[in-house]
This record gives structure tokens, sequence and C-alpha cells, in this order.
């Protein structure tokens, strides 16, 4: 019915002295499309046509808000998520530095206290450098050791000996000590020790299957740091210094761990030394990075735009 009307209608406007029934079977072969874009007004043409993914304008005050998050979100660098060694892996265990040199063992205090209950220090004769001597330093009774947080990511402890003061910090199984000056002199002993250094079990102690495990986990350790690494690279901006530092800093890190571990026995056989090395350094970059946030502009400006409003 539609198509005859039309038929007549087109026919008349044209001038066209066409029969009707013409007419209409000629436009049955239009496609028709064209018969609804006759019959519509043309002023539908003016329609705005909203395609998937476009959204209308908002108002300034909620597009600001919605857009600094939808940045924050997408910005915000992502740490592993590591956790710092539990200090019972040391409680009860007869560790050496380098795997090989002196004694230390721990046991549990209240309060993540722990306290040395056999320390010998192996050094070299002040006299004769060539001669081997051994300190024994707990021979009045247990050493306490106190806790002074994780300023690099691990439980950070210090040892207060008059005559050679150390700090350490808690990895798997092992502690990493730190003294500057690296040596100490005893007198009476004739004997200059050097306790820096990596504590761990003994490097002869290790199976064929025990280095593979740790061939394992120092890939997982490797991929974290560099997972942290590039976390801690972005919280710094554009500061350059902090850049510069940072990247120096890490930069350096494979040359200082072969210093630590070149000394532990069998460490190429097994590479023990390495893997908790790298494990630390994973650990104080994550805590780089926890640190960097507190200290970063961002939230600041969050502030003054919140009560700006």
């Amino acid at each position: 019915m539609i198509l005859r009307q039309f038929a007549a209608i087109y026919g008349t406007r044209t001038g066209w002295a066409r029969p009707v029934d013409q007419t209409e079977r000629e436009l049955r072969q239009f496609p028709f499309v064209f018969v609804l874009s006759a019959l519509f007004p043309p002023a539908a043409v003016h329609a705005q046509l909203m395609l998937p993914g476009a959204f209308q304008a908002e108002s300034p005050r909620s597009t600001d808000s919605s857009s600094d998050a939808a940045r924050a979100a997408s910005t915000k660098p992502k740490v592993a998520g590591l956790k710092p060694p539990s200090v019972e892996t040391i409680l009860g265990r007869e560790l050496a530095r380098d795997g090989s040199a002196g004694t230390i063992s721990f046991r549990s205090l209240p309060e993540k206290g722990i306290e040395i209950t056999k320390l010998s220090l192996s050094g070299e004769g002040t006299s004769n450098p060539a001669e081997s001597c051994l300190v024994d330093m707990v021979a009045e009774g247990p050493i306490q050791a106190r806790f002074r947080g994780r300023p690099n990511g691990l439980l950070r402890y210090e040892i207060e000996l008059p005559a050679c003061p150390f700090s350490l910090e808690v990895l798997d199984g092992a502690v990493l000590v730190t003294r500057s000056p690296r040596t100490c002199e005893f007198t009476e002993a004739q004997c200059r020790v050097d306790p820096s250094g990596l504590w761990g079990p003994p490097g002869n102690s290790f199976s064929p299957d025990r280095a593979k495990q740790f061939e394992r986990e120092r890939s997982r350790a490797e991929s974290d740091m560099r997972t942290n690494f590039r976390a801690l690279l972005t919280s710094a901006g554009k500061d350059k210094e902090a850049i510069k530092k940072i990247a120096g800093e890490q930069a350096g890190f494979s040359s200082v761990r072969e210093t630590t571990c070149r000394s532990y026995l069998k460490e190429d056989v097994h590479g023990y030394c390495a893997l908790r090395f790298t494990q630390a350094r994973a650990l104080a970059l994550q805590a780089a990075y926890f640190e960097q946030a507190k200290t970063t502009p961002d939230s600041g400006r969050q502030r003054r735009r919140k009560s700006a409003r």
C-alpha cells in the first residue's frame, strides 16, 4: 500500500505519465533503505551518532577527580611484594663466614630479640699475617643483639662488642655482617679479624639437588630485583639526581656481589651466596621504593586540591 501511494506521488511530481503499477514495480527493485530515506523528514539527518567508547562531557569538577584517579591508577608502579625472612631461619644453627671461617649461632629473646650464644672470629696474625688465628668472643656468656628495625627491608641487629662492634641483617638461613672499618685487632690474641661478609651454612654441605634449587630461586630473585628496580626508578619521577643515584647503585650491584661472594666456599658449584645477596638487594630496592612513596609530593598536591574544593 505504501509503495502504491508513493508511486502515485512520485509519478505526479516528476511529470511522468506512467501507470501506477509500472512505477510500483520499478520501486520494488530499489533497496529498501532508499524508501525509508524518502519517507523520513530531512531533519533526522542532524541527529548525532554515539559511538562505542564515546562519552558526554562532564562538569569540570567530576572530570578532574575521575581523571586524576585514572591517571594515578595507570601510572603507579608495582613492586614484587616480598616479605623479609623470619629470624627463626637462623636460630639454633651454626653459621660460618664465607661458609668456612669462624662460627656464629643465635637463640631467641622476647620481643624480636636475639642473642649470640657462640661467636668465634677467624683472622690472621698481627705479627705474621701468614698464620691464621681464632678469637672466642663468648667465653663470659651470651652477647645480646639489639633490634634496629628494617632500614633495608631486612631485620637488622647491632652487636655491641667493645673490641669489635658490628651490625647484621637476617637473610634466609644466613646473616649479612657489616662493619666500618672492616677489621678489628685483638692485641692479647695478636689477631686481626674481619667479620664482614655472608655467614651461612658450610659451603661443602649442599647436595647437587640443592644447588639446582638455588639456581631456580636465584632466577626468581633476579626477576624480583628488576621489578623493584623499575618501580623505584619510576617513583623518582623527573628528579635527575635521584635517578642517577638509583641507576648507579644498581649498575654497581653485580660487582659488589662478586666481591662479597667469591670467597664463599665452593660458591662456583652451588651459588648460595649470590642467591642470598640478590634476595637482599631485591628487598632493599622494595624498602627504598616505600620510603620514596612517603616523601612523594603527589599526596600533598591531592590534599591541597581537595581543600580548595
